[in-house]
């Protein structure tokens, strides 16, 4: 009687002859890696790399997931970010001065946008909201379809310990990527400087140049550079081809639930990608995204537009899963405005590329904008352009922006909150003294636009009752 097809031993299934010999492990390209003993050594290439635990993160994506894409820009520092979209009383109506807030009293100009959502509108000819003068310069096609709303919420100013990241809770509902996992920007529990709320993510895949995708595909990432492309499909064939008490002898070994992992999703998955190489996430193949992000094949890799726009499109093309993006430089209350109104163009820049790229890739995108704390200016009821002087997390909040190619979604209103007349958060509603609670609602409202409410108790408990749902909830 023949063996059992699991009984066949390896060198019998790579098509080598018995027994295998240096030339052998020479052609597969695991020498000088593995010098005398096949197995343990040349699998721990993979066990040992970064790349290889966030590929394992991965628990064998096949394809793109049901969920719309969420991305997270925190504005490092302490923006002022309730100065640039106008916060409302509870009332809807605008507070008795803004006077604190950079924009003189309560007549401060409106210019509405994404339907009649309030931002500083023009003086002599120009936004007071640099903001949404940026986003209108890069996201023109898009702004008819995207919608808005501002979170009035208090923070701490200057702290990487605000509890606003809802990438976690994304992530246990159910959002993955199909080649990549979680991205973010800096090597922190989230990715950028903002804790977890309620939940924490997997371990991010830190992008901080285009490399770190491209090496993070497949085998080539756990081989890095010392093999050749066709040693590199070697060892992809090879790995897929263990079976399964060869599987299980490996999972002995140190990191061996990821090797099991791996093993289970080598296959034709894996030698697709490694043929492919970086292309597959690399954004300047797409003509129209790489004019969007000014990238082209000279780009360096450390290129900052280059970076976000890895990050973006691989998140928006559900390649990832969710993506935290940062950007530094908003502790500018610096007695000028000039600085503080640079970095604002700046944030309405990349968000509107945000939004443009799933405009051209034709996919909804939940974003998601944050920050520590928020900035005071010289007090003054005639100055709309009054410098900045000092931190003032009280008047702190956040923005939620969805863009759909369908159509903007319907929403109840555009405010989550209100600011009171003292120009600060009201610490009285739900989510106005709790980033943890502001990160909850958000997240609400994202398993709203998913039609996914089931989920919420499950995984973020009750920090929200049903009557703060109701509150929070504005996606209809």
């Amino acid at each position: 009687m023949s063996k059992e097809k699991k009984d066949i031993p390896l060198w019998a299934k790579t098509g080598h002859a018995r027994p295998v010999t240096r030339r052998d492990f020479l052609a597969a390209g695991l020498i000088p890696f593995a010098a005398s003993a096949l197995l343990p050594s040349w699998m721990s290439l993979f066990l040992a790399s970064p790349e290889a635990q966030a590929q394992s993160a991965l628990n064998c994506s096949s394809g793109n997931s049901a969920w719309i894409p969420f991305i997270t820009l925190n504005l490092a520092g302490g923006a002022a970010m309730m100065s640039n979209y106008l916060p409302m009383n509870a009332a809807g109506a605008p507070i008795a001065s803004y006077s604190k807030m950079g924009l003189g009293n309560k007549d401060v100009p409106i210019a509405r946008e994404f339907g009649n959502v309030p931002f500083a509108g023009e003086m002599n000819g120009q936004l007071l909201s640099r903001f949404l003068d940026g986003v209108r310069a890069t996201a023109a096609a898009s702004l008819s379809n995207t919608a808005f709303m501002g979170l009035c919420v208090r923070s701490r100013d200057d702290s990487a310990e605000n509890r606003f990241d809802v990438s976690g809770m994304a992530h246990v509902a159910g959002l993955a990527g199909s080649r990549l996992p979680n991205l973010g920007s800096n090597d922190s529990l989230s990715g950028f400087d903002q804790l977890p709320a309620v939940v924490a993510p997997p371990s991010p895949l830190v992008i901080r140049s285009f490399n770190d995708a491209a090496n993070a595909l497949g085998f080539s990432a756990s081989l890095g550079t010392a093999l050749t492309q066709p040693q590199r499909e070697k060892v992809a064939k090879l790995v897929s081809s263990l079976n399964s008490s060869q599987a299980r002898k490996l999972a002995s070994f140190e990191g061996g639930d990821v090797l099991q992992n791996l093993v289970s999703c080598a296959g034709i998955k894996n030698e697709d990608l490694i043929r492919q190489g970086s292309a597959a996430v690399d954004p300047r193949q797409n003509a129209a995204i790489a004019q969007l992000w000014n990238i082209n094949a000279n780009t360096g890799a450390n290129n900052r537009d280059l970076v976000f726009a890895t990050m973006v499109y691989n998140a928006v093309s559900g390649q990832s899963g969710s993506a935290n993006l940062q950007l530094g430089g908003f502790d500018y209350h610096d007695n000028s405005r000039n600085t503080g109104n640079t970095r604002d163009r700046e944030a309405g820049l990349l968000v509107g590329r945000i939004l443009e790229t799933a405009r051209l890739l034709n996919r909804p995108v939940f974003l998601y904008v944050t920050s520590d704390g928020a900035v005071s200016s010289a007090e003054s009821e005639t100055d709309r352009l009054a410098p900045w002087t000092s931190d003032r997390g009280s008047a702190g909040g956040s923005y939620i922006l969805v863009y759909h190619p369908a159509g903007r979604i319907v929403t109840t209103h555009y405010q989550i909150g209100s600011f009171t007349d003292g120009q600060a958060a009201d610490d009285k509603f739900v989510i106005g003294n709790n980033p943890e609670l502001a990160a909850q609602a958000v997240f609400a409202n994202y398993l709203q636009l998913n039609r996914r409410m089931d989920l919420f108790e499950r995984i973020a408990g009750r920090g929200l009752d049903s009557k703060g749902l109701s509150e929070v909830i504005k996606i209809a």
